[in-house]
């Protein structure tokens, strides 16, 4: 099944329902549109990075405590992104299954798209760490801008 009918499947379901979690939906698919919109630009998107000698610590200490900050909001909030239907029919079990599934289960889900972007994330602070290296910025300096190259989590 491809993504436009999953899509047109669900919000037939939801607009049964309508109300709150119709709105829910269309709120959804929206957040989705800005999501796609902001990991097409995101690093490892094609586009280029430049830095110097003087910009190199800089930038990479902002991208490394800005990857900090999204790694521990991602920890924090992963599980709140799971719909929890205790006691609901067989009809609203099967749609909070499809939103696990797009929003934390599948391989494209969300959660796993937010992941990809930490990744790609990390391997920019690598790089920029490496880069620093050759522009002749000491260990020190590096670990003092951007670490010591943690691991995720």
């Amino acid at each position: 099944m491809d993504v436009v009918a999953e899509e047109n499947g669900l919000l037939g379901a939801v607009a049964g329902v309508g109300g709150a979690i119709g709105r829910a939906v269309g709120e959804m698919f929206a957040a989705e549109k800005r999501l796609t919109e902001s990991m097409a630009g995101g690093p490892g998107a094609g586009q280029k990075f430049t830095v110097t000698k003087e910009t190199v610590l800089q930038a990479g200490k902002i991208i490394d405590t800005q990857l900090d900050v999204l790694r521990r909001a991602y920890r924090d909030s992963i599980d709140d992104l799971r719909v929890q239907l205790g006691g609901a029919d067989d009809v609203n079990q099967d749609i909070a299954a499809a939103w696990n599934d797009r929003l934390v289960d599948s391989d494209n889900s969300y959660g796993a798209r937010v992941a990809g972007y930490l990744k790609s994330l990390e391997g920019l602070v690598d790089q920029l760490r490496a880069a620093a290296i050759q522009y002749g910025h000491t260990e020190e300096e590096v670990k003092a801008a951007m670490g010591s190259g943690r691991a995720a989590g």
